[in-house]
């Protein structure tokens, strides 16, 4: 039978989590905890579905700016490319908060016994120790783009002490994401995306460790982790948004098969693989991004982390037992043992 439980945090993996365990009959104390988020996020097709499909919401992107292009220049002695892309421009404070209305649930003290807890914000006290694979920092401003600049497009640029991301928002105004340097000593370096930017309206109005991190533990008896509280990505790969809501919805699966007896051990053994499988696919997606961005000490340093975080999870890996339980639709399933030939 569905149980309480507490949710500590107000970011997307939160709010997912919290929608789909109300949904299935859960008693929820939510604690919300962080300051209101300015970020713009580019959320690709596959991220978009999900999103519409958990909060059963088809008109949840229909307003916003299309990204039909990616336009990349990459490495030392690069050409320009100009790729297709089909992502959607969103403001992240508009999007929780349209997300949170559908989302009913009282917000009071923590229950003296929850059955789970669920912690997704990153400055619970209680949370293990991070593992942390680089140094980059990365900062976000925000830009007028210059007149001639297409609103259909946003720009990716590697340079000789970091990397530019440049994403249009609308009104001719654009967020400009640095990792390295700050804004304006790479925009003096830039080929790409400096045309593109007619002036800097608020620099770094936000600055974040861009290098990824793990908990050494993911989850534990009676509670998980779940979005930025788990883990963080780096921006570059643009996997975070869809990476929350699929760690929500692992997340709401356990909780549903613990409900219904099934063993809460081997429940969160199978949650920790899959979060340390699902961490070491991004390393190794951004490997070959830093391998091939330049020559320089930010890209070697961060090039060494990146490997080194690969050999750590790789090893974790080697001690985690196989899958027990597979999706289901938004259900876990046990997987059966193979039968041995006769």
């Amino acid at each position: 039978m569905p149980a309480h439980l507490d949710i500590f945090g107000d970011g997307l993996a939160a709010c997912c989590a919290a929608h789909l365990l109300v949904d299935r009959g859960f008693s929820i104390s939510l604690h919300k905890t962080g300051p209101p988020k300015p970020a713009r996020l580019l959320v690709g097709v596959p991220t978009q579905s999900l999103l519409r499909e958990i909060f059963r919401a088809p008109d949840l992107f229909a307003h916003a700016p299309r990204i039909r292009r990616r336009i990349v220049r990459w490495g030392a002695h690069a050409q320009t490319l100009e790729l297709p892309h089909r992502g959607l421009v969103v403001s992240e404070m508009d999007l929780l908060d349209r997300l949170w209305r559908q989302t009913s649930i009282a917000t009071r003290e923590p229950s003296p016994s929850p059955a789970w807890s669920l912690v997704a914000s990153p400055d619970f006290a209680a949370l293990p120790a991070l593992q942390s694979f680089g140094a980059r920092q990365a900062s976000v401003a925000t830009v007028a783009l210059a007149a001639n600049a297409p609103q259909d497009a946003c720009w990716v640029e590697s340079l000789p002490d970091g990397w530019l991301f440049l994403l249009p928002s609308g009104e001719s105004r654009g967020a400009l994401i640095a990792t390295g340097y700050a804004p304006e000593s790479l925009l003096e370096q830039s080929l790409l995306a400096a045309p593109q930017i007619a002036r800097i309206e608020s620099a770094a109005l936000r600055a974040f460790p861009a290098f990824p991190r793990i908990l050494a533990e993911v989850c534990g008896p009676g509670w998980l982790a779940l979005g930025s509280a788990a883990m963080t990505f780096d921006p570059l790969c643009g996997e975070g948004v869809g990476h929350a809501a699929r760690v929500a919805l692992l997340a709401a699966a356990v909780l549903q098969a613990a409900a219904r007896g099934e063993s809460s051990a081997s429940l969160l053994a199978h949650y920790s693989t899959r979060l340390l499988q699902g961490f070491l696919r991004h390393l190794e997606v951004c490997l070959p991004f830093y391998r091939s961005g330049g020559q320089g000490h930010f890209w070697k340093n961060e090039t060494a982390a990146l490997e080194r975080g690969i050999a750590w999870a790789r090893q974790r890996l080697r001690r985690h037992a196989p899958f027990q339980y597979r999706f289901s639709g938004y259900d876990l399933e046990p997987i059966a043992p193979a039968v041995a030939a006769g």
